[in-house]
């Protein structure tokens, strides 16, 4: 990974809240009431801890959003931890949910946020800053 990337992401992390963990050079961590997430450059890992779901249950190991390999997934990971700070609870957290769309093909959101009953009541998408994000607010304008 290039130093810029690096320290780019550590400024956000610092920003966040994230410290780096004891004893280690490369793990950043941050303690939601004693839920954590964990971030490795070594691995180029995100980390979401045991509790936040993924996907349908048979979409499991569809877990795109944890690694380095894209900016969104670092307006994932502000959004998470926004969310988690606000006190919203990690087992009420959807990453990567599939849904089904018009034409027979699987969409996938970012974050969903259900009660504690499971119902569904926030729906997340995240871009990221620049045209990424205009193309898609120009499309929701449009569209809805």
């Amino acid at each position: 990974m290039q130093a810029s990337k690096k320290n780019q992401i550590k400024k956000l992390l610092d920003k966040l809240g994230f410290v780096l963990q004891e004893n280690s050079k490369e793990i950043y961590y941050k303690s939601y009431a004693g839920y954590v997430i964990e971030i490795d450059f070594d691995k180029e890992t995100i980390n979401y801890g045991n509790k936040i779901n993924y996907g349908n249950k048979t979409q499991s190991n569809n877990k795109t959003t944890q690694n380095f390999s894209q900016p969104e997934n670092f307006v994932v990971l502000e959004c998470v931890d926004r969310l988690l700070d606000k006190g919203y609870k990690p087992q009420n957290i959807i990453l990567e949910k599939i849904y089904p769309t018009e034409h027979e093909t699987a969409g996938k959101l970012d974050i969903c946020v259900t009660h504690n009953d499971g119902s569904e009541y926030l729906l997340i998408e995240c871009k990221t800053y620049g045209k990424e994000f205009d193309g898609a607010f120009d499309r929701m304008k449009k569209d809805g």
